[in-house]
């Protein structure tokens, strides 16, 4: 499957071995959490709307090799736009969900990015809103479309290019040497100094789905229950290049709602799902009856986690393997009964005996951090330069080997790596990775005597906690988080004069506690945007 086939390449040989098959399908809550109707497609309707969104996009004058952002929660449409993207030609640039406009704008021009592709809203956030006035502020910029949601000024609505399939004409892209050596996507990830960008080819992308792909052995009969966010390698590397390499169904599930998951295996027929890890347990619980299909199970983690909890699974004739996701370097498949663990040294996740490609190579530093190189790791820093440049960008060494950061402890008798939870100067919130340097500036710009404290968190990971000192500078705070993206789990206002209330005030309004008049509220308006933002990284993936 890899050496010269691109990802929309492998979407058109589905599309011409099983052209009527069903391909690609919404759950049911699509209109609930994204709006617009649930949607489905057999492998050719795909391959047309494909051809035809990437038709649009070399219509606007978009060279190849430029970099159009994108931003969708899981769903058809997300899957379609990444597809669309490559198809023309273009690089790929997912933006993490639940970032604030300053943030959006700074990698934008990281970047260089030439125009922007978003969903009308996510969940409870207005996407292309966001986008819209975040690609304002970026010169390089010339085109923000949506997909979805209302129609806005300055955001160019594409939801004609999904109504006929059929009208499309065929796009193909000539590219000098190998196509699958041209990078694909390019996504944000995080370091002491701040945020980067990791730039993948066709290839290493491919080498990544390929971990997943020999774990679970699907084939064009699987169907799969796919909940990550495709806003990371992880994401696309887990799901999306299984899906496209078997030839099977794809059952798009956007966040928040572990229940709907877990109601549709059986309706369905799922029998491969790809979950964050938080939703693992919950989904073995279920009964037989429930899932009588599912044979295999691929969670994404962020940190380690207990292999006993999913010990009971194999009895039932279900697979369950962990993959952690090491920021965006590598997912590195855990070993089944050592929870935290994965294979020290060489690891083709197969069980052959050496014609398998290297996916991913691990050592320990004489500093004690993991690292990791293979066929799925990035060698080059993105945009072509950006290392003449000063740091922080994207960087290996003389061995191909990437520091991670993360603390690690090798055990050569059993070949395995016990991996820590932390990487240093770096804070993860929801699945969403922040230079912890970044955090200290928002509440340092806040003014007030703010101390921020990093505290781990059982839902999110880790999350903030601040001292505020009076009012005004918790307004100054939440419009700052708002801006950057931080979205921690509260922002204690002190000591209110109606009593100590928690940020997220879920009382029915009629019961609620209201503030005297005359008092400021120190939350304000960035109340509802902040609480909007915090409902989106909770369901990012790994948590």
């Amino acid at each position: 499957m890899a050496g010269h086939a691109t990802l929309d390449a492998l979407l058109r040989r589905a599309a011409e071995i099983r052209p009527q098959s069903r391909a690609l399908a919404d759950a049911p809550n699509r209109p609930h959490l994204i709006g617009g109707e649930a949607r489905h497609y057999s492998w050719s309707e795909l391959d047309g709307l494909v051809d035809a969104l990437a038709g649009r996009l070399r219509h606007m004058g978009l060279p190849t090799d430029a970099v159009v952002a994108t931003q969708f929660a899981m769903s058809c449409d997300a899957v379609i736009a990444l597809l669309a993207v490559l198809r023309a030609g273009c690089i790929a640039a997912p933006l993490p969900l639940g970032w604030g406009r300053r943030e959006v704008s700074a990698h934008l021009q990281r970047l260089g990015a030439r125009a922007v592709l978003t969903a009308g809203r996510i969940g409870p956030v207005e996407s292309a809103d966001i986008m819209r006035y975040a690609a304002a502020e970026t010169f390089s910029v010339r085109f923000v479309m949506s997909l979805g949601g209302p129609v806005l000024d300055g955001v160019i609505p594409l939801d004609d290019v999904m109504a006929d399939p059929t009208v499309a004409d065929r796009v193909e892209i000539e590219r000098a040497g190998n196509p699958a050596d041209h990078v694909a996507i390019v996504t944000a990830d995080a370091v002491a100094e701040g945020h980067i960008a990791v730039a993948r080819s066709h290839n290493e992308v491919v080498a990544g789905g390929l971990a997943a792909y020999v774990a679970g052995v699907p084939d064009e009969h699987s169907v799969f229950a796919g909940a990550l966010a495709p806003d990371g390698f992880a994401g696309i590397a887990l799901q999306i290049v299984p899906w496209l390499m078997a030839g099977g169904t794809l059952v798009a599930h956007p966040p928040l709602a572990p229940r709907i998951i877990r109601d549709r295996l059986a309706p369905d027929g799922v029998t491969h799902a790809v979950l964050p890890v938080a939703l693992g347990e919950y989904v073995v619980a279920a009964p037989l009856a429930e899932r009588p299909q599912l044979r295999h199970l691929a969670l994404l983690a962020r940190r380690p986690v207990s292999a006993e909890s999913f010990a009971a699974a194999a009895e039932d004739g279900l697979a369950v393997d962990v993959f952690y996701g090491i920021g965006e370097t590598a997912v590195a498949r855990g070993l089944r009964g050592a929870g935290g663990a994965i294979t020290l040294g060489p690891d083709t996740h197969t069980s052959g005996s050496g014609q398998s490609p290297v996916l991913v190579e691990t050592r320990v530093g004489p500093d004690g951090e993991l690292a990791l190189r293979g066929a799925m790791v990035p060698v080059h820093a993105f945009p072509p330069g950006a290392e003449n440049g000063q740091p922080p960008f994207w960087s290996t060494d003389a061995s191909g080997f990437r520091a991670t950061g993360m603390p690690a402890a090798a055990d050569k008798a059993t070949r395995s790596i016990a991996i820590g939870s932390r990487e240093a100067g770096v804070v993860s919130i929801g699945g969403r990775r922040f230079a912890e340097s970044a955090i200290r500036g928002a509440y340092a710009e806040a003014g007030g005597e703010i101390a921020p404290v990093i505290r781990p968190d059982p839902l999110l990971g880790e999350r903030v906690a601040g001292i505020v000192g009076d009012g005004r500078a918790t307004v100054g705070l939440a419009a700052r988080l708002v801006e950057s993206g931080l979205t921690p789990l509260a922002i204690p206002g002190g000591t209110r004069q109606t009593g100590q209330l928690p940020f997220e005030d879920t009382r029915p309004k009629e019961t609620a506690i209201k503030d005297p008049e005359g008092i400021l509220d120190p939350l304000g308006d960035a109340h509802s945007a902040l609480a909007q933002l915090l409902s989106v990284a909770r369901a990012a993936a790994g948590y």
